[in-house]
């Protein structure tokens, strides 16, 4: 793990303790909407194992479970407090937290039905090399589920995730630092066009992408060859 990877998993470990919360607060609860969302994608899809990648405190995975209660759901993140905080979630689920970097996956080739990452692919080092250790792991024709912010010119929003956010998290946890982290990566990350083609070019089809309530997050979603 290279030394900006291992900055953002001891960012991530250190707002574990409030990560829920702050996300509800500053989503103003949208954020359960966008993953509400991403469940009902895979209607219709066959869902028996899923990987959610970068789950954090596993509040997907909990949702994915709700929504098939058959399936095996394998949470990875590499923040291993946020893992910790999620274990409470998932008593009585098929839910199974492990602790390993999403761009180098402890599991076989073809394992899996769907591949979800939510709020996590900008923080990868190298996108691209996650994008393809995500298609290994699929099963061919599997469903990969990228949820992510959208770079946005909206002042408000600016001000918002660039001031606003930073200051109330001090005020919180009495650390800003990560949600000025949160700004920056949101707004060097590609747009919906310009993620569609990368997903693209690291071997997935039928890629789309759905803006979600309130605009400021998209999905998407492929297949890969």
């Amino acid at each position: 793990m290279d030394k900006e990877s291992k900055k953002i998993r001891s960012m991530f470990n250190n707002i574990s303790h409030r990560y829920d919360f702050l996300n509800h607060f500053f989503s103003a609860n949208v954020d359960r909407i966008w993953r509400k969302k991403t469940v009902q994608s895979l209607e219709g899809e066959r869902v028996e194992r899923i990987l959610d990648v970068a789950c954090g405190t596993l509040d997907l995975a909990v949702d994915f479970a709700k929504k098939f209660p058959d399936a095996d759901i394998i949470g990875v993140d590499f923040a291993e407090k946020m893992l910790e905080r999620g274990l409470k979630k998932i008593k009585g689920k098929k839910i199974y937290p492990f602790h390993a970097d999403g761009s180098k996956l402890p599991f076989k080739d073809n394992t899996f039905d769907v591949v979800s990452i939510a709020f996590g692919i900008r923080n990868f080092e190298d996108m691209e090399k996650g994008l393809q250790e995500f298609r290994r792991v699929l099963k061919p024709g599997g469903v990969l589920l990228v949820l992510e912010f959208t770079p946005n010119k909206n002042p408000f929003f600016n001000f918002y995730t660039g001031y606003l956010m930073p200051f109330l998290a001090k005020i919180f946890m009495s650390d800003g630092n990560s949600y000025k982290y949160l700004h920056k990566s949101v707004k060097e990350f590609p747009n919906g066009e310009e993620f569609k083609k990368i997903i693209e070019k690291q071997g997935f089809r039928d890629v789309k992408f759905f803006r979600l309530p309130f605009g400021i997050s998209l999905l998407h979603k492929g297949y890969k060859k």
